[in-house]
């Protein structure tokens, strides 16, 4: 991203996606979420940290910029344990729903970039990491996707059909993006 008006955009995106989560947390007053996020940071600035210079800042301030990885980290952690698994659904008894699909669906992000990229030549893999605006909006969008399936199903209860989808759709959506999208943010900034 440069300095540009479209870099600027591009950048907000994230901010806006940093600041959803961290308000989300925040309202929630989930002790165990907000560890989880906190433990995620630190384990996130660890596995950044690998430049040979004693003091560098850069692995402080790289979660920044991929809020997504910081909360998918958060959420490896948070969602085993707190969920119950059904037969139907994956149950967050007494969690704040909204919670609950925020981290799921971040989750769901997560595995299926780790699992289908081998097999989709690592494209969702290349704009994970190459293109932090567009994982967010979709990291985003996928929250949305689960929070309508977590309210129909009520109770705060994840589909196994919803997120299983999401785990299928987003990476597909991620190469997807990386064909056709991804030469136009190029010239956007």
């Amino acid at each position: 991203m440069t300095a540009t008006p479209g870099g600027f955009l591009l950048l907000l995106i994230i901010v806006l996606f940093f600041l959803h989560l961290c308000w989300r947390l925040a309202h929630s007053r989930d002790g165990s979420a907000i560890a989880c996020f906190a433990a995620a940071y630190l384990v996130l600035a660890l596995l950044l940290d690998r430049h040979p210079e004693p003091v560098s800042i850069a692995p402080l301030l790289l979660p920044f910029l991929y809020p997504y990885a910081w909360l998918g980290l958060a959420a490896s952690m948070w969602v085993p344990a707190n969920m119950r698994v059904e037969r139907r659904a994956l149950a967050f008894p007494g969690r704040d729903p909204r919670l609950a699909a925020l981290f799921c669906s971040q989750l769901a992000l997560h595995i299926g970039v780790i699992g289908l990229s081998p097999w989709l030549e690592w494209r969702p893999l290349a704009v994970y990491v190459l293109a932090p605006p567009l994982t967010a909006a979709i990291g985003y969008a996928a929250y949305l996707l689960q929070l309508l399936a977590i309210r129909r199903a009520q109770d705060c209860r994840a589909p196994w059909a919803s997120w299983a989808a999401l785990c299928l759709l987003l990476p597909l959506l991620l190469a997807g993006v990386e064909r056709w999208l991804m030469p136009l943010l190029l010239d956007f900034t």
